[in-house]
């Protein structure tokens, strides 16, 4: 929640100073000068961390670059490329405890935030107001309030630089476990979730709920602030891919508009239906079968030509049965096949000659030839070759 509400604020106040200047280059040297006590803090802490852990930095003071990214470039101070991971991730940490510690003693010894949260949780409505009065009426309240909204909105390391504490988070379990191992683990996990780890967590909750009031307060006062400019100028702006892209407050309403249709269109679409998981034997349309006696004989869906109406389905009953056995003479007068064009013979061919035989034979039988077959001269058997003594003398 607290990373979007600074992405947020950092949109939102970049694109003010855009309604007010229309020109870049002077959005982004106001965008700066916003946050100056967050940033003057970060790069003065980042810089001394970086000294006591003995890695070379070099500063970089420049003026800010013209940008149309709603994003603070804190790279003022260059560390060396020689730094490695796990002093390059205690380095960027630093900002973030010295932001936090600095927004604690705002909120505890200036603004008194404690004896209100004590009124909040009693839960006495009488006394929520005068205590209310009493918090705005701290000396110079809007200031601090600035301090901590600017501080706190500008101490978030970069996360590339925090890779080195995954190695710091695996040390730190590897001495838990070992200190288990030989049975002082869980006195020193008591001992310290019971004193300093509770007392931390328990302090930044209410350090992160204070950060969270003052960047709503901020998100109340800076939008109401952009409207007013927005209906003045008509003019207005949107963020693609981070960058911003001018429109006019009419085009930013129609898109808002559109925007609220696809939703609700979305709405009204039903849910897609979820998986009704493997197929099952029970949801397979089976056909039922009949009554005993009734049981309908499925037939095969076939084409009759000249009959226009298909007769219903025959029961058991009433389907006939073909007979077994045919008595004879009782085949069908079918007609008989005809010859094929090629077999059939001239009436030159078909006459027969004077000596040779009719061959009018009975029909469906074809005439024999005259000459009769040789038959076959039977093959020799081969035998196997004989020896020299057993084969005798050759003629």
């Amino acid at each position: 929640m607290l990373r979007r509400l600074e992405g947020w604020l950092h949109q939102h106040i970049f694109k003010v100073g855009w309604l007010l200047t229309k020109n870049f280059q002077t959005t982004t040297i106001l965008y700066y000068t916003f946050f100056l006590p967050g940033v003057v803090l970060y790069e003065v802490v980042y810089w001394l961390a970086a000294g006591v852990l003995n890695v070379r930095a070099d500063r970089a003071l420049a003026w800010p670059e013209k940008q149309e990214v709603a994003e603070l470039r804190l790279n003022f101070v260059k560390l060396s490329k020689k730094a490695g991971r796990i002093r390059l991730a205690i380095i960027s940490v630093v900002p973030l405890v010295t932001g936090l510690g600095i927004a604690f003693l705002i909120a505890r010894d200036v603004l008194r935030v404690p004896a209100f949260l004590t009124v909040l949780a009693a839960g006495n409505f009488d006394l929520i107001w005068p205590a209310l009065t009493t918090l705005v009426s701290a000396p110079d309240f809007w200031l601090w309030v600035y301090l901590i909204f600017a501080i706190s909105n500008t101490m978030m390391p970069n996360p590339k630089d925090l890779q080195g504490w995954w190695l710091i988070a695996g040390l730190v379990v590897a001495v838990f476990f070992v200190l288990f191992l030989l049975g002082a683990g869980d006195i020193v996990l008591t001992n310290l979730v019971s004193g300093p780890i509770f007392t931390v967590l328990n302090t930044l909750s209410g350090i992160f709920a204070v950060i969270i009031a003052v960047d709503l307060v901020m998100v109340a006062f800076l939008g109401t602030f952009e409207s007013i400019i927005e209906r003045i100028t008509g003019d207005s702006a949107t963020f693609k891919d981070g960058k911003l892209i001018a429109i006019t407050r009419a085009e930013l309403l129609a898109q808002r508009e559109q925007q609220l249709k696809r939703e609700r269109q979305q709405a009204k679409k039903p849910a897609p239906a979820l998986p009704a998981g493997p197929p099952s034997i029970y949801n397979l349309p089976l056909p039922l079968p009949g009554a005993p006696g009734k049981e309908p004989v499925t037939q095969l869906p076939s084409v009759v030509l000249g009959a226009d109406v298909v007769s219903p389905p025959l029961t058991l009953r009433e389907r006939p049965v073909p007979p077994l056995i045919r008595p004879a003479g009782d085949e069908p007068n079918l007609p008989r096949p005809a010859m094929p064009q090629s077999e059939r013979l001239s009436p030159a061919a078909a006459r027969p000659s004077g000596n040779e035989p009719s061959t009018n034979a009975p029909s469906g039988k074809l005439p024999l030839p005259n000459t009769p077959l040789a038959p076959a001269r039977p093959q020799p058997l081969l035998s196997p070759p004989a020896d020299s003594d057993e084969t005798g003398d050759e003629p």
